[in-house]
């Protein structure tokens, strides 16, 4: 049976969650929802919801101090089945384009509402000239004696991010990309 795709515009909820306990949502703005790519929007000052105590570990989500999302909007780009999302930036008021951010992380599995993953720690930011360095490649490491992921799982995450480097996927296309400024900022549906 195929998937429901959503419409530019629709609100829907993104998720984290480790071993079926979520630990983290937010509403964001679907941007385009077809078979080869799902665009989504979290914008300026949109609230996150922290579940209490649901971050399985015992220092607080990387996320947790925040209220919501602060500075321009970012804009995410999933492929179907693929473990990362490449995440857009722009820079000050000129919206000029900042780089391009990208998130290792469990494929989108979707639901009714929205969709869930898990971030694997490692990232790669890449400027728009196409300079790139790893982020939180210690961080990941930090994480196998804590039971979060194995040995084989940071080996996994890391050629993720290989292949995403070998690729170049860059420009995706979306850099010059605005929201819609009809959109106000989306709120969580409260729990069913």
């Amino acid at each position: 049976m195929p998937e429901t795709k959503w419409s530019p515009g629709d609100v829907v909820v993104w998720s984290e969650s480790w071993h079926g306990t979520t630990y983290y949502s937010v509403p964001v703005r679907v941007v385009e929802d077809t078979d080869r790519q799902f665009v989504f929007y979290l914008c300026k000052g949109t609230r996150f919801r922290f579940p209490p105590g649901s971050w399985p570990f015992a220092d607080a989500h990387p996320w947790a101090h925040k209220d919501g999302w602060i500075g321009h909007g970012v804009l995410v780009q999933h492929r179907p089945g693929v473990a990362h999302t490449i995440w857009h930036f722009w820079h000050g008021e000129d919206r000029r384009f900042a780089g391009w951010y990208v998130n290792m992380q469990e494929p989108l599995r979707r639901d009714g509402r929205g969709f869930d993953t898990q971030d694997h720690e490692l990232d790669v930011w890449i400027t728009p000239d196409g300079a790139w360095k790893w982020k939180d490649e210690e961080a990941l490491l930090d994480w196998v004696p804590r039971g979060r992921f194995t040995g084989a799982e940071v080996d996994a995450i890391r050629a993720e991010g290989e292949r995403v480097l070998a690729a170049w996927p860059f420009p995706t296309g979306w850099e010059e990309w605005q929201p819609d400024p009809t959109w106000p900022v989306p709120e969580l549906p409260e729990r069913p």
